[in-house]
């Protein structure tokens, strides 16, 4: 159906066109239709205006760049996938239990941050992303800004700041990724954490994506 389509060359466009490379690809695929889109859950870490604020010419707020929402339009993707190939939602859920075990270990001990940024995680393909479970000694590339403490040049692990209810913790890191690089630049963590749970964001993906095809036929 076209509304499958539609729905997944936005978010697989955005999820790849990330510098000014991919204008004319950009351009080439785009139709009004994108507009109308709308993420399948309200979240905070999600750019609200995101879809509507599109247009025909790229620019860099159309690449989505969190953890977060990079992650949620692979949900949704999957789940376009699998309606598309006439699926059931619990056959998507057993393929990602059965045929992603690793998947499914790395995601259940990722956390994300308020703004969307992941804070820690297990996921052997994310070296450095991040901070490490427990703090390194020497590491002192770390800072922290709550009600009741404000430190900084200090070493932190996840283990220390997992529970906190609100507050900042920053970090130094050395960026040679970057034409002019490598420069020092601070990453920054807002409190509170948590992490996502797969199975359950299919189903909500599921039920909105069937609700809105349904009013569109």
């Amino acid at each position: 159906q076209q509304n499958f389509r539609n729905a997944l060359h936005v978010r697989s466009l955005s999820l790849s066109c990330l510098t000014n490379h991919y204008g004319a690809l950009w351009k080439s695929a785009w139709i009004d239709a994108f507009q109308t889109d709308q993420w399948t859950r309200i979240d905070r870490r999600l750019p609200a205006h995101f879809f509507e604020d599109l247009s025909p010419y790229w620019h860099r707020n159309y690449a989505l760049r969190t953890d977060y929402s990079r992650r949620q339009a692979l949900v949704e993707i999957d789940v376009l996938v699998s309606m598309a190939l006439g699926l059931t939602l619990d056959e998507l859920r057993a393929i990602y239990r059965i045929q992603f075990p690793i998947m499914r270990q790395y995601e259940n001990d990722t956390w994300y941050d308020a703004k969307g940024r992941i804070v820690f995680t297990v996921s052997k393909g994310l070296p450095g992303v991040g901070l490490p479970r427990k703090a390194k000694q020497g590491d002192d590339v770390y800072g922290l800004v709550t009600p009741e403490r404000q430190e900084s040049d200090i070493s932190l692990g996840w283990e220390d700041i997992k529970r906190l209810k609100e507050g900042v913790v920053t970090r130094r890191i050395l960026d040679d990724t970057v034409p002019n690089g490598p420069i020092e630049r601070t990453i920054e963590y807002h409190a509170p954490f948590d992490r996502c749970d797969r199975e359950a964001d299919y189903e909500i993906a599921w039920n909105a994506f069937e609700e809105r095809f349904r009013e569109n036929t």
